[in-house]
């Protein structure tokens, strides 16, 4: 498994479902496409009171920010609900 990031925020989305952001300073350097290919259909979260479980991925945006930092938005959909996602879970990728 590889880290991807550290939930910084969970929020839902009427249209979506459940998404998770956060930021990996690691990745900041990776291309769009060099960072969802690490991602497969599935991820693995981590929270901090060391629970795992795997979810499916329903989709995956990165934004950059003006000093060309990455921001990744992973959308879980209604699969889960925002508060079983604590703020500082770990999410990783299930392929390694």
């Amino acid at each position: 498994m590889y880290k991807l990031m550290n939930v910084g925020d969970v929020f839902e989305s009427l249209e979506y479902g459940t998404i998770l952001v956060g930021i990996n300073p690691e990745l900041d350097d990776l291309s769009h496409d060099q960072i969802k290919n690490r991602i497969d259909n599935r991820i693995v979260i981590r929270t901090p009171d060391k629970k795992e479980f795997s979810i499916e991925v329903v989709s995956i945006q990165i934004s950059n920010s003006l000093m060309n930092k990455k921001s990744i938005g992973i959308c879980v959909g209604r699969s889960i609900n925002q508060h079983d996602i604590p703020l500082n879970s770990e999410v990783y990728t299930e392929k390694s």
